[in-house]
């Protein structure tokens, strides 16, 4: 066959991007590259694709037609990639959970350990990801079932949401006092850590949600993908303070200290996979549940 699947990838990425230097980036190629699979592309098909000029990039006619075709192709391909890896993992009972990190310190290993215990046949690993990025990951491949808070649906799978957590303040003594629960009206003073709202835009909403509904309007400082991340140095000194789950709150031990909200607020815990489940991924996901209940 003339047409390569490498030169498909391409040229979806330049009609997507419109840009050569930028689609290279996407596909971590070079330009010339990029530049010579495309115009193999061309060749083999005999069709001119984009027009291209000094005001940019453009689809041709026949280009945005064609584009079409290559999608329809290269998501058959990776569908094909997936139940390859499905077939893989079924045979040798290993699957890869997707954990954020809310539920790393605590739920994981807890996980891990039944897993281990009562189900040694079954070989976990645990992808650690960002707030945010458990969809991502399954979408991509990199695990076949999640765990984390508000997590959407992946693009072949499902999600659950399996129980419910309670939200801590977290931050120094001198910012919660020392009772054992925090109004956060009386944070309007501090600033609250939070991730991007771009990573998790129903779990970002929920949160100040949570806030405006106890009378705190907060002030966001953000730029860090983790809150327990560059700037939880902020934490301990008392300049910030952060909402998180239980495992979250636990994490952040050193020099900080977790409070109940007053009122107490949760958020839901989701479970998240892709279809079909391999039997390895049906044992944790079972394992999951009666953990959680």
């Amino acid at each position: 066959m003339s047409v390569s699947l490498r030169q498909l990838e391409v040229f979806q990425a330049v009609a997507r991007e419109l840009h050569f230097g930028r689609a290279a980036g996407r596909l971590q190629l070079s330009q010339p590259t990029v530049s010579k699979e495309l115009a193999r592309l061309e060749r083999s098909l005999g069709l001119e694709l984009f027009h291209r000029s000094s005001g940019g990039t453009v689809l041709t006619p026949e280009g945005s037609e064609l584009l079409q075709q290559a999608d329809v192709v290269l998501e058959a391909v990776r569908a094909l990639e997936r139940a390859g890896a499905t077939a893989r993992r079924r045979r040798t009972g290993q699957v890869r959970v997707a954990a954020s990190p809310s539920v790393v310190n605590r739920l994981m290993p807890q996980l891990l350990r039944q897993l281990e215990h009562h189900h040694p046949d079954v070989e976990v690993t645990a992808v650690e990801v960002d707030t945010g990025g458990v969809t991502a990951a399954l979408d991509a491949g990199a695990a076949e079932v999640g765990l984390g808070h508000h997590v959407a649906a992946p693009a072949h799978g499902r999600v659950r949401t399996i129980g419910r957590d309670e939200l801590f303040v977290i931050g120094a003594q001198s910012v919660l006092g020392e009772g054992r629960s925090v109004a956060l009206d009386r944070l309007a003073d501090v600033p609250l850590i939070l991730w991007p709202r771009e990573q998790s835009p129903v779990y970002h909403d929920a949160v100040l949600g949570i806030c405006r509904s106890r009378g705190l309007e907060p002030l966001l400082l953000s730029g860090t993908s983790r809150v327990s991340g560059s700037r939880s140095y902020l934490l301990r000194e008392g300049r910030a303070f952060a909402l998180g789950p239980r495992d979250f709150a636990q994490s952040e031990s050193h020099g900080v200290r977790a409070a109940h909200l007053s009122p107490r607020a949760q958020v839901p815990l989701d479970l998240a996979w892709l279809d079909p489940p391999s039997p390895a991924a049906r044992t944790l996901m079972a394992q999951v549940r009666a953990l959680v209940h």
